[in-house]
């Protein structure tokens, strides 16, 4: 599908176009260079100007003979076409595999699958990184489905037990009736599952999770590098060594340390004790790595309601066996994945150091080596230590907007532009970027997981909706509830983000110039034409009324809109009307108070200035995907369009829904406000009344 032309400046690595179609940041799109490849490249960004929107393209390249990808060697000639990119190019450039573990579609294609190879998961490590609610479990759920399909082992650190549900099919009807969009069925996976949980949270038809009671020096000692003072290690350290063995259990050390006559023995036995009462070591019945680890199985330890220095304690040991056991080759490859990340392996002074801290720096930076991946998840990169980020060369992204997390990813993780932190900032629900798995950032749908799960699904129904219609496009809010919190001064019953209807025309006409493209708004509710005043929305007054006139009384009052105040003998000159007829109009319209007569000249009431609409047009680029939010229900109907069109007589027109955003502030003493949501300007103009109604409909 034809896009665009090639303007201005040019080399090979970039180019601009003018966008002659709907186009959005990061949508791949396909142009030839001057030796005749097929060149693939990508949206970096949009800006409009008056009636021009602009778009400026990365070239990714084109792939040779052997299949090699390359860059163009000349630039890009000004005037060549360029079309949004096929399927076909786009896998065959950006060399997306076939198979794999399945996680969702190419955003913008119904057909280009995303698979992640799984050797590269385990050997490459993999962070998942989103503020709250945007997806982060509900992705690892779709990867830990692919994991279990494809046979290969699991390992889930589970905080929070909320990935038990994997045992049981995905049954939500809201979800079920888009899994055909994916492809997928739903699914159970009871046989691929086995729970671990400790004896304090045990539930049915899970597996008592104890470690081996008998430890050694270094597990003893790394297990409190914290809660023990000077004497206190002194102590423990004395206890040891009179102990003379290489193993030894807590009854050992307790009864060696009541020997001692240090007066710090207490306060040791305190911490021994607190190590006793958790419950988790045993020298009889306990949980062996391979237990654990074991092929074409999942394996989740359940820690919820646990103490978070409990759950540490359970993180350290359990870590530390199965790195062990991985390096001596006694159990398979696998995958370890650590919900909460922040909790288990935080960044050094935001929040002290955990006791699995060590052991999770070791496994990031050498169990690559070993054959045992790490996953990392987590709603605050920033407060992740680095050393474990920065080892993760495989990242996926939903949206965070935290400055503080942006820019620990920045720092961190290797290959992440501007460009692409603006995307994270403004992700919606059920969609990423991943980074890592090819040499390109990719925006990916994720799939409608196929198990049960407790959380919002990935994508939700109303933006599936709107990628089957194709026709409903929103414009996204730059000011959202952070913002609008900040600027709240009145005590405040609630606040929500409302769309209102508009229809966006599209208009083709041909000038003496040449060809241009001008877009007109129709309000959804009223009929009028929108366009901006003073960085605000803002309507036309009296369009529905006028197009509602017959062709002579409309001509007259169409007249006096456009050239101002006339008298009674210029109109019949201009308008070659009789003076019957013309006097028979003017009454017409003054008894409708469509124009007003002032001594000897009439003047239009009706706002309606054709000039000021089509040079002040919405500058902003809707796209096909929405903020939460309550959508408004049209009231003007696509048919209703043409009488507007006729003003114009365009050559050409293409019709969409479109959605402009605005945030209502319910105050405690019944009044309302309304905020637009592009320019966070209080909006005096818009009929509270018509949005309410919208509301309660």
């Amino acid at each position: 599908m034809l896009v665009g032309r090639i303007v201005g400046r040019t080399s090979p690595e970039w180019f601009m176009f003018e966008v002659s179609g709907v186009m959005k940041k990061m949508d791949f799109i396909a142009t030839r260079d001057p030796e005749k490849h097929w060149v693939l490249g990508r949206i970096e960004g949009i800006t409009q100007e008056r009636d021009k929107a602009i778009a400026r393209v990365s070239v990714i390249g084109y792939t040779d003979k052997r299949g090699t990808v390359r860059l163009p060697k000349m630039p890009f000639k000004p005037g060549s076409f360029v079309y949004k990119a096929d399927d076909g190019l786009i896998k065959k450039v950006l060399g997306l595999k076939s198979s794999g573990l399945y996680v969702g579609l190419l955003d913008g294609s119904e057909n280009l699958r995303v698979y992640l190879d799984p050797k590269l998961l385990i050997t490459k490590h993999l962070a998942v990184l989103a503020k709250s609610g945007f997806g982060k479990s509900y992705f690892i759920g779709v990867l830990l489905e692919e994991f279990m399909e494809n046979k290969i082992p699991a390992v889930v650190i589970d905080p929070h037990g909320e990935y038990t549900s994997l045992r049981d099919p995905n049954r939500k009807p809201e979800e079920i009736k888009y899994m055909p969009i994916f492809n997928i069925k739903p699914n159970g996976y009871k046989k691929e599952l086995q729970i671990f949980c400790l004896e304090k949270n045990l539930m049915v038809g899970a597996k008592k999770l104890k470690f081996n009671g008998k430890l050694n020096y270094e597990e003893v000692f790394e297990m409190f590098p914290f809660r023990l003072t000077a004497n206190q290690m002194s102590v423990l350290y004395s206890a040891v060594q009179d102990l003379g063995k290489p193993e030894y259990t807590l009854d050992d050390l307790r009864k060696q340390i009541l020997i001692s006559s240090s007066k710090a023995k207490w306060s040791t036995l305190s911490v021994i004790d607190f190590l006793k009462s958790t419950g988790i070591f045993d020298t009889s019945s306990y949980v062996k790595p391979s237990d654990v680890v074991k092929k074409d199985m999942l394996s989740i330890i359940n820690l919820k309601g646990i103490e978070p220095d409990v759950q540490q304690l359970v993180v350290y040991k359990l870590v530390k066996d199965l790195f062990e056991a991985r390096k001596q080759n006694k159990i398979p490859f696998f995958l370890l994945v650590i919900e909460e990340a922040q909790n288990f392996c935080p960044e050094r002074g935001l929040g002290g150091e955990a006791i699995s801290s060590d052991i999770l720096r070791t496994v990031a930076s050498e169990g690559r080596k070993f054959g045992m991946g790490i996953a990392i998840i987590s709603q605050r990169p920033a407060r992740v230590d680095k050393n474990v980020l920065s080892q993760c060369n495989t990242q996926l992204f939903l949206r965070i907007t935290n400055p503080n997390d942006l820019r620990s990813i920045m720092d961190s993780v290797e290959g992440i532009t501007r460009g692409i932190e603006s995307q994270i900032k403004i992700l919606p629900i059920g969609t990423c970027v991943m980074v890592g798995l090819i040499d390109q950032p990719l925006l990916v749908n994720i799939r409608i997981r196929k198990s049960n799960h407790t959380g919002a699904p990935a994508m939700m129904p109303e933006r599936i909706k709107e990628k089957e219609e194709g026709d409903i496009l929103y414009f996204y809010p730059k000011f959202l509830e952070e913002d609008v919190k900040k600027n709240i001064i009145k005590k405040f019953e609630q606040f929500k983000l409302v769309y209102y209807p508009l229809w966006l025309l599209r208009c083709k006409f041909v000038t003496e110039e040449g060809e241009k493209v001008d877009n007109l708004f129709v309000d959804g509710i009223t009929g009028e034409l929108v366009f901006l005043r003073q960085n605000l929305l803002t309507r036309t007054d009296g369009l529905p009324r006028l197009l509602r006139l017959n062709m002579k009384d409309k001509a007259v009052l169409l007249y006096l809109t456009t050239y101002g105040m006339s008298s009674f003998e210029n109109m019949m000159k201009m308008l070659k009307i009789s003076e019957k007829d013309l006097s028979e109009i003017l009454t017409r319209l003054q008894s409708q108070e469509l124009i007003t007569k002032e001594e000897k000249e009439y003047e239009s009431n009706i706002d309606l200035n054709f000039e000021e609409i089509i040079e002040n047009q919405i500058s902003e680029t809707p796209v096909n995907y929405k903020y939460a939010g309550d959508v408004l229900p049209f009231k003007i109907s696509m048919a209703s369009t043409d009488k507007v069109l006729d003003l114009f007589n365009p050559e050409a027109v293409e019709r969409k829904k479109c959605y402009y955003p605005y945030w209502l502030i319910f105050y405690d003493d019944g009044s309302v406000d309304v905020i637009d949501a592009l320019t966070g300007e209080k909006d005096e103009r818009l009929m509270v009344e018509d949005v309410l109604d919208g509301l309660s409909r």
